[in-house]
C-alpha cells in the first residue's frame, strides 16, 4: 500500500510539473508583445475616414490630415502657412485636371479596344477568305478532271456534274470579292 502510495504520488507530481511547464509556455506566449496594435488602430481610425465613393488618394489625404491635427494636439494648434493657402486654392484646378486626365485615359482605352476588335476581325474575315479561296481552286481542279473524264468516256452526266461544281465555285468567288472588300474597309476604318 505504501508502495502504491509513493507511485500515486510520484505520477501526481510529474503531472503536475508537467502542468507547470505548460503554463509558463502559455504565460510566455499571452505576454508576447502586442507590435501590431497601432496597425489595428489605424485599421479603426480608416474606417471612421471612409466615405462611400472615396478614392484611394482621398482616404490617405484624409489619414495625413488626422494624424497631424493628433500630432498637434488639436485643429487649433494646426499652423496655416502660406503653402497651404496655394494649395487649397489650387485644388480645384489640380482636381479638374486629374478628370480630365480620366477621361482621356478611357477614351485612349475605348479606342484601343475597338481597334482590337476590329483587328480580330479582320484576321477572322481572311481566315475565311483563304478557306473559301481554298475551296474554289478544289471545286475547279474538280470540275476540271470531270470535264476531262467526259472527253475520254464520252458521257454527258460528267458535264452536268462539272458544271454544278464551277457554278459553285463562281458563287464562292464571288463571296471572296466581298469578303476582300470588307476586309479592305476594316482595315481603312482601322488606320483612322
Amino acid at each position: 500500500m505504501l508502495l502504491m502510495t509513493a507511485l500515486t504520488h510520484s505520477f501526481i507530481t510529474e503531472w503536475q510539473l508537467t502542468i507547470l511547464e505548460a503554463w509558463s509556455v502559455c504565460e510566455l506566449a499571452l505576454l508576447l508583445s502586442h507590435g501590431q496594435a497601432s496597425v489595428e488602430r489605424g485599421f479603426s481610425v480608416n474606417k471612421e475616414l471612409v466615405v462611400e465613393n472615396q478614392s484611394e488618394q482621398t482616404l490617405a489625404a484624409r489619414r495625413i490630415i488626422k494624424d497631424h491635427i493628433i500630432h498637434v494636439n488639436g485643429v487649433t494648434n494646426v499652423e496655416i502657412t502660406r503653402n497651404m493657402v496655394l494649395a487649397a486654392r489650387s485644388a480645384r484646378a489640380k482636381y479638374a485636371n486629374y478628370l480630365a486626365q480620366q477621361k482621356e485615359e478611357q477614351e485612349v482605352e475605348k479606342r484601343n479596344k475597338k481597334r482590337k476588335e476590329e483587328t480580330n476581325a479582320v484576321h477572322e474575315l481572311e481566315g475565311k477568305r483563304k478557306r473559301l479561296k481554298t475551296d474554289v481552286s478544289s471545286l475547279l481542279a474538280i470540275s476540271k478532271e470531270l470535264y476531262e473524264k467526259c472527253e475520254k468516256s464520252g458521257e454527258l452526266l460528267l458535264v452536268t456534274k462539272a458544271n454544278a461544281l464551277r457554278r459553285r465555285a463562281e458563287e464562292k468567288q464571288q463571296e471572296v470579292e466581298v469578303l476582300d472588300r470588307e476586309i479592305a474597309e476594316r482595315l481603312l476604318a482601322t488606320k483612322q
